[in-house]
């Protein structure tokens, strides 16, 4: 299926490269915060994504009224119908509306809960028009690490562990490794879509907050008190939030704990699958190819960097 998808504005690349890793392509077309792609696959865990429409076509803005004129609404169209408008435009949702209302045998609009739900996406030059599949209503603000039972200071936010996770790929029912769970914060977000959870940690009282979070989601995890480095498992996926602190990890400093743990990470992975890991400076290790480079700013004095990469 052709889907057209509205992109958050915070970190566009991100957001892309989220949505292609989920949809399993490297084909797409892309105006803007608006994103066209072909798949099959269901995109709605996507984080970074605001709606997804099913395509109906794409033209020049200066085009629109022709092409409204012309399309084959009766074809698309289910018992009742409103038309939403994104983006800056002189045109109105009323304007759109009578355009349709007058291409169909019997009109009925319903503005509350449609059956044929036509979004409009405007940017600078072009327009986008689907119909509504999925708008994004994914309760990220309520699973903010201060407000979990489980809370240490350094959780990462939720809608950015889902997109993580996402970039790596894995599917419902795979198992993704966490080597540095802290509070749990990754592993509820791949837990809530489905996935079968590992996480470790060398701290025992980061477990026993993990613990409490998997618990108040009713997730259930396999939790390992380890150094990362000494590790011995599998997975399908590994995502992972290094930890940042200064000074050392067990008398090591964090830049060869990094280089350290990526090198561990090919005996952990299974074939042709992705580790995703953040750290607070790039970083470059041996055996690992590098898919994708990515930043997410967090304030003034830390941007973190995120690696995609695989054996």
């Amino acid at each position: 299926m052709k889907l057209v998808l509205l992109l958050s504005g915070e970190n566009l690349e991100l957001a892309r490269e989220e949505a292609l890793a989920v949809a399993e392509t490297k084909s797409y077309k892309q105006d803007k915060n608006v994103l066209t792609l072909e798949t099959e696959n269901d995109l709605r865990r996507l984080a970074f994504t605001r709606i997804i429409l099913q395509q109906l076509f794409s033209c020049k803005t200066k085009d629109l009224e022709k092409q409204a004129q012309n399309f084959n609404w009766q074809e698309v169209y289910k018992e009742n119908f409103c038309v939403r408008i994104k983006g800056k435009t002189e045109l109105t949702e009323k304007s759109l509306a009578s355009i349709i209302w007058r291409k169909l045998t019997n009109p009925r609009v319903d503005l509350e809960n449609p059956k044929t739900n036509i979004h409009f996406l405007f940017t600078e030059k072009n327009v986008h028009c689907g119909l509504l599949l999925y708008e994004n209503k994914e309760k990220f603000r309520e699973r903010r690490p201060h407000l979990r039972e489980g809370f240490h200071p350094t959780s990462m936010q939720p809608k950015l562990a889902r997109a993580l996770v996402n970039l790596s790929g894995i599917k419902k029912g795979q198992t993704i490794l966490d080597p540095f769970c802290g509070t749990g914060g990754i592993l509820i977000e791949a837990g809530l879509i489905g996935c079968k959870l590992k996480g470790n940690d060398i701290d025992p009282n980061m477990l026993e907050l993990t613990k409490k979070n998997l618990k108040h989601f009713k997730l259930k995890a396999e939790l390992i008190q380890k150094d990362a480095l000494l590790l011995n498992t599998k997975a399908d996926a590994i995502v992972t939030d290094l930890p940042y602190g200064k000074g050392s990890y067990h008398n090591i400093s964090l830049e060869t704990l990094y280089r350290r743990f990526l090198e561990k990470s090919c005996s952990m992975l299974k074939p042709n699958k992705r580790l995703v890991a953040v750290f607070p400076k790039k970083i470059r290790a041996k055996k690992l190819k590098i898919i994708k480079e990515l930043e997410s700013y967090v304030h003034s004095s830390l941007t973190r960097h995120i690696i995609i990469a695989k054996k």
